[in-house]
């Protein structure tokens, strides 16, 4: 195991390594769009903030909760105003979609709303929502919810926005004038360290058992186990990822994808449903060895807007490319996202077909 991948690894870089800002000064987003879901609090508020200082044209904060989305919006605006004075004159476009990674329809209907706005042009995601809950709690599907939306939802809204992208850039490339071709798209998911450390037993126990399939077993209050839940929605968003980018069109794919870990923040509302006594426990850790939400949002922008075509189906983190957690890159990580696939395929069938979106070339 590299040193990225230990305990000690993650409390050396918590503790002495902090992510660079990424300032005017180095990049302008003028003229451009970016899209951020779960954008109203923590991380994704954060990358919302410096993108908007970066100059970005045109936000739009994907949120489940509109109500709180327009709140984000408002906050954001009047933030940029203070810290930029004459900016109000005249201020980005700020948006507020809403998408709930609960709901397959609502995801269908955001991409739909992507792809069907006249002058769209997106030139970054970032999929940044997620949740983690220390019991077991059911979606409104009946899949666990954090399986749910952290892998997913997750992954449905990589595999039908990226075509979109890539229709919506090869469009750009067309009616470019004078040699002024943007840059590629960027999709970004954000992933976690984590996964090194996820157990993920269920896939053992629906080897050996009368489950149908391993999402049977996450499914299955009397099979779970709280504590590795969040580690393991992440190693199955990481082992999609591996996938999701072998499975990509050979040719006519311009659209960058990674995957970026933030690092443990505190600030966030990810863990918010952990109360009580261990509530305050884990306050108190993400407080010693946290970084703010304010920090670790710099990665995320520095995977949407700075990394560039060398980290197309790369792992990043603390900024730069990072060696992928031990289990994904062994023969039985391979084997287990290509049977992880196949049951994303099986969960989707009849909302999405997985592999004839896949095949699009978005041209």
């Amino acid at each position: 195991m590299v040193f990225q991948n230990t305990y000690r690894g993650f409390l050396y870089r918590q503790l002495f390594i902090t992510p660079a800002p990424i300032t005017p000064s180095t990049v302008s987003l003028a003229g451009q769009t970016g899209i951020v879901t779960g954008s109203n609090t923590g991380l994704g508020y954060h990358a919302s903030s410096q993108l908007l200082s970066l100059g970005l044209s045109r936000l739009i904060l994907a949120v489940r909760d509109t109500t709180k989305g327009e709140k984000a919006r408002s906050s954001l605006l009047a933030t940029l105003e203070e810290s930029s004075p004459g900016s109000g004159k005249n201020p980005p476009q700020v948006e507020v979609w809403p998408v709930d990674l609960t709901n397959y329809t609502s995801i269908i209907e955001f991409a739909n709303r992507v792809r069907d706005t006249p002058n769209l042009h997106v030139n970054f995601i970032i999929l940044n929502a997620g949740v983690a809950r220390l019991g077991f709690e059911p979606a409104p599907n009946g899949n666990e919810i954090t399986i749910q939306t952290n892998w997913l939802s997750t992954a449905l809204m990589a595999i039908t926005l990226r075509p979109i992208l890539q229709a919506q850039y090869t469009q750009a490339k067309r009616t470019a004038t004078n040699g002024h071709t943007p840059p590629p798209p960027v999709l970004s998911m954000v992933g976690s360290e984590v996964a090194q450390w996820a157990v993920f037993k269920e896939r053992e126990i629906a080897a050996s058992g009368p489950h149908p399939s391993v999402l049977a077993v996450l499914n299955d209050r009397e099979k779970s186990n709280p504590g590795d839940r969040y580690n393991t929605s992440k190693l199955l968003l990481t082992l999609f990822f591996r996938e999701f980018v072998d499975r990509l069109p050979s040719t006519k794919n311009d659209v960058i994808v990674n995957l970026v870990n933030p690092g443990f923040c505190y600030g966030s509302e990810l863990h918010r449903a952990i109360a009580g006594p261990l509530g305050a426990v884990f306050g108190g850790m993400k407080r010693a060895i946290g970084r703010s939400t304010e920090v670790g949002a710099r990665t995320l922008i520095h995977g949407a807007v700075v990394a560039g075509k060398d980290t197309h189906g790369c792992y990043l983190s603390d900024e730069k490319v990072a060696p992928w957690m031990d289990f994904v890159i062994a023969p039985k990580g391979e084997q287990a996202a290509h049977e992880m696939w196949k049951e994303l395929s099986e969960e989707l069938r009849g909302v999405i077909n997985i592999d004839g979106v896949m095949e699009q070339p978005g041209v």
